[in-house]
């Protein structure tokens, strides 16, 4: 399992180790944070002292440790189980991520950032850098350095702002009305002021 340190002061997810060998920095958005700290108010104490609350974003049962590498698959699958009911000691909640476009797992969830940041105007090597891509040439690895942080913070911004207005626009209180999204990217529709320059 690789592990990664998120820092919500400088709004950073730095991942030390990736399958490439490169290490990777990861700016997170605005909503990204907002999420991130939604997710710090669950977090399990250690012991009983509030004092000692697990460092993992995600922790094991125990709070020493994250949880298994397979967890978050197993999570995701276990709520697109629409034909059958739910394991043994495994959640209820059979159909909540289900979609019109079939299953999806959490690889789908890389594409769909990606598909969004090029609708976004975001240049694709921008998006190969925010995913964390090695260049294919080796002359253009061996010769570009760069890993563009500057566009891949605006990239995420830009893709944090589009999210927050699909979030914004599904609530309950919104007046306004979005068709659902494809686990199979490509249907959505982007708001008129949402390209970026990148």
């Amino acid at each position: 399992m690789k592990v990664g340190f998120v820092d919500l002061a400088r709004g950073t997810w730095h991942i030390p180790v990736t399958k490439n060998q490169r290490s990777h920095t990861i700016h997170l958005s605005d909503f990204a944070r907002a999420q991130l700290k939604k997710l710090e108010v669950l977090r399990k104490s250690r012991s009983d002292t509030p004092a000692s609350l697990s460092p993992w974003v995600f922790s094991n049962d125990g709070g020493d440790g994250p949880v298994g590498v397979k967890t978050l698959g197993k999570q995701l699958s276990d709520r697109q189980r629409e034909a059958k009911g739910p394991l043994r000691g495994r959640s209820k909640s059979t159909t909540s991520l289900s979609l019109p476009g079939g299953r999806w797992t959490a690889h789908d969830l890389r594409r769909t950032a990606a598909t969004f940041m090029a609708a976004l105007g975001v240049s694709g090597d921008v998006i190969d850098e925010c995913l964390n891509h090695v260049i294919e040439s080796r002359v253009r690895r061996t010769y570009i350095r760069d890993r563009r942080t500057v566009q891949q913070l605006q990239a995420f911004d830009a893709l944090g702002k589009f999210l927050d207005g699909l979030v914004q626009a599904s609530s309950p209180a919104s007046s306004r009305s979005t068709r659902p999204l494809s686990a199979r990217a490509g249907r959505f529709t982007l708001p008129r002021d949402a390209s970026v320059a990148l």
